[in-house]
């Protein structure tokens, strides 16, 4: 499960410097050159979402998620417990619902040929596709916490 959360962080990591690299040229071409571009934005927003779709399954894994726990913390080691292990299985939930609908839509996109509005005119099962495989990664992240806090962490 590691290597799969850790691809996908990878490729998040990577897309990253891609995100810098492109507003840098677009910076460069529009304050030094005069010549703005006009499809970084675009590109931006698509690479963004991707980042976080395949980032979040190594982050879920991790531990290292938002969470709120001012009531948790104060509960015991077996209700701490069942919170976490419920928790992923909200995860678990949300996550299909978001894949369910990802499925739909790079179907949709596929199937009628959806280009992208803007400069890029890319289609837009692409970018959709980065969501749904994001979701994939979450789900198997969550299946692979709850079978160790069934296994490993029990109280």
């Amino acid at each position: 499960m590691r290597l799969i959360t850790l691809s996908g962080a990878g490729i998040a990591a990577l897309l990253v410097l891609i995100v810098f690299g492109v507003v840098s040229y677009s910076v460069f071409m529009r304050y030094v050159l005069g010549t703005p571009i006009t499809f970084s934005d675009e590109l931006n927003g698509f690479i963004v979402v991707a980042m976080v779709a395949l980032g979040a399954g190594e982050v879920l894994l991790r531990g290292e998620h938002f969470g709120v726990d001012l009531l948790t913390e104060r509960a015991g080691p077996r209700i701490q417990w069942l919170i976490e292990v419920w928790g992923m299985v909200g995860v678990i939930l949300v996550a299909a619902a978001v894949l369910y609908s990802a499925v739909l839509m790079v179907r949709f996109s596929y199937d009628f040929g959806i280009y992208s509005d803007g400069y890029l005119g890319i289609q837009m099962w692409i970018p959709q596709g980065f969501l749904l495989i994001g979701m994939i990664i979450l789900i198997l992240a969550a299946l692979a916490r709850i079978f160790t806090l069934v296994t490993v962490r029990r109280p």
